[in-house]
């Protein structure tokens, strides 16, 4: 691929890294289509248990890239909205682990990169911001994902001010998974790769499709339905062998 997009496999997952350090990492359109189709093709490969999705220092990603949007068409608007909603999309539906080492700033688009994936591990010099109401646009996209991570009120207050919030801010409040040294972040993150790839593919898909089906249910009627998917995973070939695995140690 492109050098806007490096991709390496290692220990089970495909390592997508943002490389465009001159601008920290915004996202341009090619880089939008480039990364879209790189988590497509890591859908589609058998071998890629997770996908980890980084940064080339200084920064994980600064957002999109204002130079494109600066004189933009209304089609064309249209057409860059759809892509990035595609992005985030294809991120939130993959049915296979996505781990994001913020290694820098997260910021604006970038931050609802880091935002849609299960997993967020951020170094300690890491921030995350929605910003864009300082550059005279709205989170529009990434408003729905930010309610339901961090509640109403946290939301309103990233939204409305535009500050970044340090990596432990960001734990607390529900924005990321944990923070570690910047010098271990990858490390950290292949950790949890290496982890994925010792587990069953066919439970880690299942778990993240019936997240997504129910998180929008009523209690009750999502209790009824993970009682019907346990009890048709109590039969599945990956359960039965599984528990026989377990019993035998």
């Amino acid at each position: 691929m492109d050098s806007s997009l490096r991709t390496r496999d290692i220990a089970g997952s495909r390592e997508l890294t943002l490389n465009r350090p001159e601008c920290r990492n915004a996202l341009s359109r090619d880089l939008i289509r480039r990364l879209t189709a790189a988590l497509r093709e890591a859908e589609a490969d058998a071998r890629v248990r997770s996908v980890i999705v980084t940064g080339t220092p200084p920064a994980f990603c600064a957002g999109l890239d204002l130079r494109e949007v600066v004189g933009t068409t209304r089609e064309q608007a249209e057409r860059d909205s759809s892509e990035l909603l595609g992005l985030l999309e294809t991120l939130d539906n993959l049915p296979k682990p996505v781990i994001a080492a913020v290694n820098g700033p997260a910021v604006a688009g970038g931050a609802g990169l880091a935002s849609v994936c299960d997993l967020v591990l951020c170094g300690e010099s890491a921030v995350i911001g929605y910003t864009e109401v300082k550059r005279g646009l709205i989170a529009a996209i990434v408003m729905s994902y930010l309610r339901r991570l961090v509640g109403e009120r946290q939301a309103k207050y990233l939204l409305l001010t535009g500050q970044t919030v340090s990596a432990r801010r960001a734990v607390e409040i529900g924005l990321a998974t944990e923070v570690v040294a910047d010098a271990e972040l990858l490390g950290r993150a292949r950790f949890y790769a290496e982890m994925f790839a010792t587990y069953a593919a066919g439970p880690l898909a299942q778990t993240k499709a019936f997240w997504s089906r129910i998180r929008s249910m009523p209690h009750d009627q999502a209790a009824e339905a993970g009682r019907r998917l346990n009890a048709e995973m109590r039969l599945a070939q990956e359960s039965q062998a599984g528990a026989s695995t377990f019993l035998k140690r």
